[in-house]
């Protein structure tokens, strides 16, 4: 025996067979099936990730892709829009619509000036005006302005009548007057409307007025028997005023 392990240290075995135990098999396999399951999960959810981040891609695409489909023609209709409400002409069924609502008010401040005494200075116009209105359930509109912020600014105003008020109502212009307070201004501008009451008869009118320095359409409350007269210019773009 001696002599056999002398003679096997000068011999060298290459590839011997390797065994593993039936227990470091079960151990290598178990290792192997969980790294595998959670490379298996890892990699499902970056798939899921990057199908979910491709179809946010694809969505975000789409929308922006519809988006810029629809934006110039919604660009165009809302342009066009604006357009047409700029320059839509006013028509007799404007005037139409408005005038049976004067009429009545005609008859309301015919009233109120008879129970008053008549027409004089010492009248509180605006009283008259404003409680003639608010009868038919209705309001006086009312825009106040600083006399130099006014384009076209009236003739013959002194300095210290400094407002400027604008009356109006159902979107007709009834009056304008200047003043040093507010209060003095719709005065000013009532008594200007209260005039036109005087007359037999009142008519919606379509006139020209200035705003900004251009010619604009205006609806105005006028005597019959007139022409459109030189109406001072408009406080505000009375396009925007109409209702």
């Amino acid at each position: 025996m001696d002599r056999i392990l002398k003679m096997a240290e000068n011999l060298k075995v290459t590839d011997a067979p390797v065994y593993t135990t039936r227990g470091e098999l079960v151990s290598k396999v178990k290792k192997r099936g969980i790294a595998s399951s959670n490379e298996g999960v890892e990699d499902e959810s970056s798939k899921k990730q990057r199908s979910a981040d491709g179809q946010h891609n694809e969505a975000h695409d789409a929308d922006a892709q519809e988006w810029k489909g629809h934006s110039g023609p919604a660009t165009r209709v809302q342009s066009q829009a604006n357009t047409g409400k700029s320059t839509r002409r006013l028509n007799s069924e404007d005037v139409k619509s408005r005038q049976p609502f004067f009429n009545r008010l005609y008859k309301r401040v015919a009233w109120k000036l008879v129970s008053s005494g008549g027409f004089s200075p010492s009248l509180n116009h605006t009283e008259v005006l404003s409680s003639s209105v608010e009868s038919l359930s209705s309001t006086l509109d009312i825009a106040f302005v600083p006399l130099k912020d006014l384009a076209d600014l009236p003739q013959n105003k002194t300095t210290q009548e400094n407002i400027v008020c604008e009356l109006r109502c159902q979107g007709v212009y009834l009056g304008m007057g200047c003043g040093k307070t507010k209060e003095n201004a719709k005065a000013v501008a009532s008594r200007e409307a209260i005039k036109v009451f005087l007359k037999k008869k009142v008519v919606v009118k379509i006139c020209k007025r200035k705003y900004c320095g251009q010619d604009v359409e205006d609806l105005a409350l006028l005597d019959e028997e007139v022409r459109c007269p030189n109406l001072p210019p408009a406080v505000k773009n009375p396009r925007d005023l109409l209702i």
